[in-house]
C-alpha cells in the first residue's frame, strides 16, 4: 500500500510541474508572430528576391512587360501564402 501512495504523489507532482511549465511558457501574439516569421526566413528571402527581380525587370524594360508581370504575380502569391500560413500558425499557438 505504501508503494501505491508514493506513485500517486509522484504522478500528481509531475502533472503539477507540467501545468506550471505550460503557464510560464505562454507568449504574446507579437512574440509568436516574430518567432514564426524568423522560422520562415527562406520564404521571406524568396519574396524579397522575386520583388527585386520584378522591379529590375520593370526598370530594364522601361515598361510593364510580361516578364515583370509574371514575377510580380508570383511575388504577390508567395507573399499572400506566407501571410495566410503565418496567421494560421499564430492562431494555433
Amino acid at each position: 500500500m505504501s508503494g501505491d501512495t508514493t506513485s500517486r504523489k509522484s504522478d500528481s507532482a509531475g502533472l503539477e510541474n507540467i501545468r506550471k511549465a505550460s503557464d510560464a511558457v505562454e507568449k504574446s501574439t507579437a512574440g509568436i508572430a516574430v518567432e514564426k516569421t524568423l522560422e520562415r526566413w527562406r520564404t521571406l528571402g524568396a519574396v524579397l528576391v522575386l520583388a527585386v527581380t520584378s522591379v529590375l525587370l520593370y526598370q530594364i524594360d522601361g515598361y510593364l512587360s510580361i516578364d515583370s508581370q509574371v514575377f510580380g504575380g508570383i511575388t504577390l502569391a508567395l507573399f499572400a501564402y506566407f501571410l495566410v500560413t503565418l496567421r494560421t500558425d499564430i492562431r494555433m499557438e
